[in-house]
């Protein structure tokens, strides 16, 4: 449950910094086309929302809402850090965030 917790919060952070203007010429890639652009800030709340669901299924509110509030602020800072000296690797932090979410999802709880 938390591995899918942490890969749902740093996609939906990510989607959120890449939906900022000051942040789209450092993330740039293909989720800025005309397509995409508009669903990044209400899929990353999406998503931050969605992260929330399998641990609060699994666990006791007040336990799951202590796990996410402090992976949300790992993720948060992972994401500040990226963005602030090597903008360049959080794309590459993508695909580690999806392989994480699929080994949340197929690993035994």
């Amino acid at each position: 449950m938390s591995m899918m917790m942490a890969g749902l919060l740093y996609l939906g952070l990510f989607a959120l910094a890449a939906a900022m203007q000051r942040h789209r010429k450092a993330l740039a890639g293909p989720w800025h086309g005309p397509t995409w652009a508009p669903l990044l800030a209400p899929g990353g709340w999406a998503l931050l929302g969605l992260s929330l669901l399998p641990v609060v299924a699994r666990w006791d509110n007040g336990v799951a809402l202590v796990s996410w509030v402090g992976l949300l602020t790992v993720a948060g800072a992972l994401i500040l850090l990226g963005l602030t000296y090597r903008p360049h690797w959080l794309s590459r932090g993508l695909i580690v965030a999806i392989a994480i979410l699929i080994l949340g999802l197929i690993l035994p709880r």
